[in-house]
């Protein structure tokens, strides 16, 4: 008999199993860490927006009347903000569902100009 060096059909099949198993279990992996990607980008923008709002409100020497609540679309999320007195403070709140279609909740809060 000749020696071909070469692999069998059954090797080949095994190794091909093997591959294929590893890419099955990564698919589920890629796709978890892409929706908590997104997530963590949304809840970084709208933790931004919810800080210049507050901003606006903590610098002015106008206060408005408490509670204020609007909704604002950011990078296509939708946000409900609100903010309220507690006691010297002024808190800001969002709430928004993230990519993972979780309601999320955020508040700030901050000291208002004298």
């Amino acid at each position: 008999m000749k020696n071909n060096k070469g692999f069998t059909l059954i090797e080949t099949i095994v190794a091909t199993s093997l591959v294929m198993m590893v890419i099955v279990s990564l698919i589920p992996a890629v796709n978890i860490l892409s929706k908590e990607r997104m997530s963590l980008q949304q809840k970084r923008s709208i933790s931004n927006e919810l800080h210049s709002e507050l901003q606006s409100y903590v610098w002015t020497n106008r206060h408005p009347r408490l509670p204020i609540h609007f909704v604002k679309e950011i990078k296509g999320v939708r946000a409900v903000f609100s903010f309220t007195a507690e006691r010297e403070l002024l808190k800001g709140c969002v709430t928004w569902t993230n990519a993972q279609k979780r309601e999320e909740k955020l508040c700030l809060y901050g000291y208002p100009a004298k």
